[in-house]
């Protein structure tokens, strides 16, 4: 079985679990000091599950997940998704891999704010070349599950946080991907806010069969996961109580 990404073939691999990191380490210059973000990490993730990480700030979630996406290269190991390695790629056939496979919802939200709610939501559409009807349709679904279509002409400013982190969840799943990345995602929400949108992700990626990575310092956002990791000093932990 082949993966093709611009003109690169790339061999699948029988790898054991969906989403692997082995013997990952990244670190960077700050000053004339090395910090390690991780070190020497290995985890796989099964299809179809709900990771979450835990870590204070600064511990390096972001960096785990801007590798996981491609966004950042590792200083050595290696990363794969689906069979596919991703150190393997080139920085366009990276962008292309996670503009078609990857989703993504972040604690600002990251809406376009010239642009409109259907606009906004659309927008993995059109950069995959899927704004067709059926496109259009899934976007419209989409909207209707998370309570917002009758705000599609709306702009950004216009929404509550709570409604503009559901506008990113719709984003994030509109294009199909088998992947979605959620960089704190109730970190600039209320509590109340915060168990509402963590409840509406969990039950939309698990209905379509994806494979959610959430990346928080709040214990309460993690609690629906299937597994949950500590990252501190570089080392990913698996935490008491959660399964591998």
């Amino acid at each position: 079985m082949n993966f093709v990404t611009g003109n690169v073939k790339t061999e699948l691999s029988s790898a054991n679990g969906f989403i692997c990191l082995k013997q990952v380490s990244k670190s960077y210059l700050e000053g004339e000091t090395r910090r390690a973000v991780l070190r020497d990490t290995s985890l796989c993730i099964a299809k179809e599950q709900f990771v979450a990480v835990l870590g204070k700030s600064g511990a390096g979630k972001t960096t785990l997940l801007n590798l996981i996406s491609g966004i950042d290269r590792v200083d050595s190991g290696e990363i794969s998704i689906n069979g596919l390695s991703l150190t393997a790629l080139t920085d366009h056939e990276s962008t292309l891999f996670r503009r078609k496979n990857i989703g993504f919802i972040f604690q600002f939200f990251n809406l376009i704010p010239t642009l409109t709610v259907w606009e906004n939501v659309v927008m993995p559409l059109e950069l995959n070349g899927l704004c067709n009807e059926a496109g259009r349709k899934v976007a419209e679904a989409l909207l209707r599950e998370v309570g917002l279509f009758d705000r599609k002409r709306t702009y950004p400013d216009r929404l509550s946080g709570g409604e503009q982190q559901r506008v990113s969840i719709a984003r994030a799943l509109v294009h199909d991907p088998m992947l979605v990345l959620a960089d704190e995602p109730t970190g600039n929400l209320d509590e109340e806010t915060g168990d509402a949108i963590m409840v509406l992700l969990n039950r939309m990626t698990r209905q379509r069969g994806k494979n959610l990575i959430l990346v928080t310092h709040s214990a309460e956002a993690a609690r629906a996961a299937d597994q949950v990791y500590e990252l501190h000093e570089g080392r990913l932990t698996l935490r008491e109580g959660s399964w591998a």
